[in-house]
C-alpha cells in the first residue's frame, strides 16, 4: 500500500477530503427514543471518528415504511433533521466529511415496526429470516406486494431524505442498495416478481436504482 496516496487529499464531487481513509456504515441502534432522532451520544460518536477522510453514516431510514431494525435513526421527520444537526455540525469541527446513508429495508424487517401490517417489497414473499424486533427475535413473516403508488411515494422517500440530508449539514448522501435491503430485492430474480415496468428483464430491474438515484441526487 502506498502509505503517502492514503494520506493524500481526495475529491469526491463537490467534496474535497481530507485523507483516502473512509469509515463504513456500521448500525449502532443508539436511537433509543420515541422520535427515532440521534442524541448527544451519536455526535460525540461520530466526531470521536472525524480523522476518517469521509464518515458514512448508520443506515438511515427515509420513512416509517423502511423500518426493520430496532432504535435506528431516521432522517424523515424535523425531529430527525435537528438530530442529525448535532452529528454533522460535531464532524465539521473536527474538520471532518460525512455522508448519510439512505435504507429501505423492504422485506427484512418484520410486521411489529408497521403496527401489524406486513413489509413492503417489490414482491410478496418470506426471506425467511430471524428479525429482532422490538420484543426480541421474530420469525420473518410475507412481505405486502409494493402497488405502483407504494413504489413512487418511495422515490419521493428518498428524494425527500436527500433533501432533507442537505438540510441537516450532510456533505452527501449514499444509496443503501446492497446486503437484501430494498433496492437489491428489485435487482434480483428471486425477490422481485414484478411483470411490470419495475420487474421483467434484468436490465429492465437495473434501471430501478438509476430512477432512485436520479431522483435523490441534490
Amino acid at each position: 500500500m502506498n502509505i503517502t496516496k492514503l494520506f493524500d487529499p481526495f475529491t469526491i464531487g463537490k467534496t474535497q477530503l481530507k485523507n483516502r481513509m473512509v469509515l463504513a456504515p456500521m448500525t449502532r441502534s443508539r436511537s433509543d427514543n420515541d422520535l427515532h432522532a440521534d442524541t448527544a451520544l451519536t455526535a460525540e460518536y461520530y466526531a470521536q471518528r472525524a480523522t476518517a477522510g469521509l464518515i458514512i453514516s448508520e443506515g438511515t431510514v427515509i420513512s416509517p415504511e423502511a423500518v426493520g431494525v430496532v432504535n435506528v435513526p431516521g432522517i424523515y421527520s424535523q425531529e430527525q433533521i435537528e438530530g442529525w444537526k448535532m452529528t454533522t455540525s460535531a464532524v465539521h469541527e473536527k474538520g471532518g466529511k460525512i455522508f448519510a446513508q439512505l435504507w429501505h429495508t423492504g422485506a427484512y424487517s418484520h410486521p411489529d415496526f408497521h403496527h401489524g401490517e406486513a413489509p413492503l417489497a417489490p414482491s410478496s414473499y418470506n426471506p425467511n429470516l430471524q428479525i429482532f424486533t422490538p420484543t426480541g427475535f421474530k420469525n420473518s413473516e410475507m412481505s405486502r406486494a409494493m402497488t405502483l403508488g407504494n413504489i413512487k411515494q418511495t422515490v419521493s422517500d428518498f428524494k425527500q431524505a436527500a433533501l432533507n440530508a442537505i438540510e441537516a449539514g450532510f456533505d452527501g448522501v449514499e444509496l443503501h442498495g446492497a446486503n437484501g435491503y430494498l433496492l437489491q430485492q428489485f435487482f434480483s430474480k428471486n425477490t422481485n416478481q414484478r411483470q411490470d415496468e419495475y420487474g421483467g428483464s434484468i436490465e429492465n430491474r437495473a434501471r430501478i436504482l438509476l430512477i432512485f438515484w436520479m431522483r435523490s441526487k441534490w
